[in-house]
């Protein structure tokens, strides 16, 4: 689940950077395995695991980014926005005319853990129709929610760590899996105005978005370590149980550029090596893509499978025509408001940028663990769903027959800012965030050359519903930000601009700063591109295991249900393979 939640592009190198480890597996498997997984982000190393668990059958993970275990910086929860930017892929949208022209930059987890490496640590599930939606629309059972939620509670399990404040959490439905799952350990300040403001403006309860609820307030949870407050993620979880297994190979700076086939059955992977620049191939009897939404469909072109007349474009021979690589683009984007706020609320720049606060806050997490650093600092978020009459005057059938468990907006806020100000001064970005837009977007290569991005086209806001919901709730959030609640904290509001009120002004400012959640899905969809086993339609060896097989989006963050899919995908595989 590819997923830095509030990555800013002008911090992302800031920050000082601890050395880091880098080695290459050595080549104990002699070129071939049982399983050749491509992709170590969470769903890679679930299914690394997963496989691995039985002595007979080898597995090599390929992942084409490093190693950052020992990395400082990725493991301190607070320094998720100030990531060294080795570890992305940095895609950006092309020019989005639903944007004024606008390009939404679109990073993605490079290194061991993929997104949730560099992400925000969200952890939370969303509304359990999304799940049944998704076994209905694959033909595969194991993906409604009773099944999914077994999956949940074999990968993660829930901390409890003493905190001065009140948080709902139904620990019924976590188990006893690798991911360690915690609230945060102390509060910005900012949490409890905000998530009072969003209970009273719009009559909601708190919740627990990991229990199958998906509208209402919650609280957060987040993939941290109570012990050490440190990141939890899919390298030290999951990655620690399969390192020293003999029947495990992982190999990190090898950069996957090609699937090999005969006739129509996938055969082997060839990839370049970070560290020698020299190309290998790895046979396998079963190959399985977990490079996630951009990475997956293009490594699929550029192995000539989807859209015969792109690729002939690049004079690619086919190998299978599948229209669907590529399609079905969907991703959590949203639009922003920023506003400074009292310097008793603590933000990004006070912990990263101020220099005497930053030294007693380096000081307390290196005593004891305690203070920003090791938080995820504002995960408080509201599952919403507009009133009907919000799509009179255009046709919002999409949304108004969304079955009634889901949302429509997802309000939340951070303190990292998201719009550069050269002040000194503790700032606050709040958003309205469309979680199951109508409109998808596509990707295509860009040339038959691994090292060139694709072509990402977002197409965000791209029909009248969709604009019309974004509307609706981006006006609503200034409204809750304008209640007394926030008296004494918010000082100013300094994007759009108090002055900006029009509905022209609103529309501008919502194109203006619209950006990725960084979970795109969709795009090697289960059930359009896969059959109901993970395989690639028609052909033989080649399955896909990420979020680029989600068939709709869940309603919150998703890197929960990327690690649960890898699961039930894992048993799926094991249970057909041993046929």
């Amino acid at each position: 689940m590819a997923v830095n939640h509030f990555s800013c592009s002008f911090i992302g190198g800031l920050l000082a950077f601890a050395a880091v480890t880098l080695t290459v597996g050595a080549q104990k498997l002699a070129g071939s395995a049982d399983y050749v997984i491509v992709g170590g982000g969470p769903a890679g190393f679930v299914l690394a695991e997963q496989l691995s668990r039985n002595p007979k059958t080898t597995v090599v993970l390929l992942e084409a980014g490093p190693d950052a275990i020992n990395d400082t910086n990725v493991n301190t929860p607070a320094h998720y926005p100030l990531i060294n930017p080795q570890y992305f892929w940095n895609f950006s949208s092309q020019p989005d005319p639903n944007l004024g022209n606008n390009s939404p930059e679109m990073r993605q987890g490079r290194l061991y853990g993929g997104g949730s490496g560099v992400n925000g640590q969200a952890y939370c599930r969303g509304s359990a129709s999304v799940f049944d939606e998704w076994a209905k629309l694959s033909g595969n059972s194991g993906l409604a929610w009773p099944s999914m939620l077994e999956s949940f509670k074999a990968t993660s399990h829930y901390s409890l760590q003493s905190a001065d404040y009140e948080k709902f959490t139904n620990t019924s439905v976590f188990g006893y899996g690798p991911l360690e799952v915690s609230r945060t350990s102390g509060l910005t300040g900012f949490e409890i105005p905000f998530a009072n403001a969003l209970k009273l403006g719009f009559g909601l309860k708190e919740i627990d978005m990991s229990d199958g609820t998906g509208i209402g307030v919650d609280m957060g949870l987040a993939s941290i370590y109570t012990s050490n407050r440190t990141r939890s993620y899919a390298r030290n979880a999951f990655g620690r149980l399969i390192e020293h297994r003999p029947n495990v190979q992982m190999i990190d700076g090898a950069w996957v550029n090609k699937i090999g086939f005969n006739s129509k059955t996938a055969v082997n992977v060839t990839y370049v090596s970070a560290y020698d620049s020299k190309p290998a191939v790895f046979k396998a009897k079963e190959i399985i893509i977990s490079a996630g939404a951009i990475n997956t469909p293009k490594l699929l072109m550029l192995s000539g499978v989807g859209p015969k007349q792109d690729l002939s474009k690049h004079k690619i021979p086919v190998v299978a025509d599948i229209a669907e690589v590529g399609k079905n683009l969907k991703d959590h984007y949203f639009s922003i408001f920023e506003y400074e706020v009292s310097p008793a609320i603590k933000t990004v720049w006070q912990w990263a940028f101020n220099a005497t606060a930053s030294e007693i806050y380096k000081a307390q997490y290196a005593k004891d663990a305690s203070g920003p650093l090791g938080w995820d600092n504002g995960l408080v978020y509201a599952g919403i769903r507009l009133p009907d009459t919000v799509f009179d005057g255009v046709n919002g059938k999409h949304y108004t027959s969304l079955p009634k468990d889901r949302p429509h907006i997802l309000i939340e806020y951070s303190t990292v800012p998201f719009i550069p100000k050269t002040d000194n001064i503790s700032t606050i970005t709040a958003w309205a965030s469309l979680v199951q837009p109508e409109s998808s977007g596509y990707i295509t290569l860009k040339s038959a050359d691994y090292r060139d991005d694709p072509l990402i086209f977002s197409n965000y806001y791209g029909t009248p519903a969709d604009k019309r919901a974004i509307t609706y709730g981006y006006k609503k959030l200034r409204e809750i930000l304008g209640r007394d609640e926030f008296k004494g904290i918010i000082k100013s509001e300094f994007y759009p601009g108090l002055t900006k009120t029009s509905e022209a002004d609103v529309w501008t400012a919502i194109q203006n700063q619209a950006f990725s959640f960084h979970h795109p899905l969709g795009t090697v969809a289960i059930g359009k591109v896969l059959d109901k086993g993970w395989r690639v339609k028609g052909l033989k060896g080649l399955r896909v295991v990420d979020i680029s097989t989600f068939p709709s989006p869940p309603t919150c963050h998703p890197q929960a249900d990327v690690y649960a899919l890898a699961h039930r995908a894992a048993q799926d595989i094991i249970k057909a393979d041993r046929r």
